[in-house]
């Protein structure tokens, strides 16, 4: 028990550093089109936007990936396919309805849920920050 308490935690830090890096790759990106594109507020919103989704999305695929890995190596599928099957559905909090070998292990499905939850908050704060600082500007140029 306290194994996988110690995996799932370790998993849980990786899979935020992903975040973070996935966050800071954001800045990087953006930066140089807020002062290139700022007379051209509808197509720097759509770009913050868009590329947000794209990064965001992509490190939510490879934090699934890490758990994934986890439970294959684990041995806690039949096949690979299925470890990361299993890693989604409890990443994104859907659940298995005990079909899953996952069961045997009891705490890494609540901890890849508990960490899928905690990484969709700081994604969906990350939007809501693109908005809160595009929007704005791309509403006064209507005036």
């Amino acid at each position: 028990m306290i194994s996988d308490l110690l995996l799932g935690l370790a998993v849980s830090l990786v899979a935020m550093l992903i975040h973070l890096g996935g966050t800071l790759l954001l800045v990087v990106l953006m930066n140089p089109f807020h002062d290139v594109m700022r007379t051209r507020t509808h197509l720097r919103f759509t770009i913050a936007l868009v590329a947000t989704y794209l990064v965001m999305l992509s490190a939510h695929v490879l934090e699934v990936g890490l758990w994934g890995l986890l439970y294959d190596t684990l041995g806690l599928s039949e096949r690979s396919e299925d470890a990361y099957y299993a890693a989604f559905v409890n990443y994104t909090t859907l659940g298995y309805g005990g079909s899953q070998r996952i069961t045997e292990t009891r705490l890494l499905g609540p901890l890849a849920s508990a960490n899928g939850i905690l990484m969709f908050g700081w994604s969906t704060a990350i939007l809501v920050l693109v908005v809160q600082r595009h929007l704005p500007a791309r509403l006064s140029a209507r005036d």
